[in-house]
């Protein structure tokens, strides 16, 4: 999957709602992210880094469309309190 393919899949995961914000932890952030299957994202804010638990990401080790939707959550959620 290209990159144009991944932003586009992560904006549509976004817009139609699919990216929930489970929990925040001092740690951790958990999200769920409803595609075909639920995946689990989970950010590390100590090492500034997303884990997902679907198969792209844990053959390439890169960033999928679920981590991006996740970073599309964080950022509106970021302009809705300032």
């Amino acid at each position: 999957m290209g990159l144009k393919e991944l932003e586009k899949k992560a904006r549509k995961l976004f817009k139609e709602g699919r990216v929930k914000l489970d929990f925040e932890s001092g740690k951790r952030v958990y999200f769920s992210v409803y595609s075909r299957e639920i995946h689990s994202v989970i950010f590390d804010k100590e090492k500034n880094e997303f884990k997902c638990d679907c198969k792209y990401f844990s053959v390439k080790q890169k960033e999928c469309s679920h981590i991006k939707a996740c970073k599309l959550l964080l950022k509106n959620l970021e302009k809705k309190e300032q």
